[in-house]
């Protein structure tokens, strides 16, 4: 059992907290992160606050940070944090003893 890789998935997440009047519907938060920001009819953020797992962390980030409007903010451990723990995510997944096949 892999106790590092149990604490990352038992992780909280983080919570995104949407200024509604600053978004000028841009969309490169939901372009970049689908899975955590939706827009209205007319292409404006359609979230106030909104409660984000682990999971989807690292998304609400990248759809906060690339936003021109600075509309979204996210509260909760910085981006790096989660970028951090994506790759040790991706370390615990890889086994050394894998063969790869060199045609990849």
């Amino acid at each position: 059992m892999n106790h590092q890789r149990d604490s990352l998935q038992d992780e909280p997440g983080v919570r995104v907290k949407a200024h509604p009047g600053l978004c000028l519907g841009y969309g490169n938060c939901h372009r970049f992160a689908p899975d955590v920001y939706e827009l209205d009819d007319e292409g404006m953020i359609d979230v106030h606050i909104l409660e984000v797992p682990s999971s989807l962390a690292l998304q609400a980030w990248i759809g906060a940070t690339v936003c021109p409007e600075r509309a979204i903010t996210v509260i909760g451990p910085a981006e790096e944090h989660w970028r951090q723990r994506q790759r040790a995510e991706s370390a615990a997944t890889n086994t050394p003893n894998e063969k790869r096949d060199p045609s990849q």
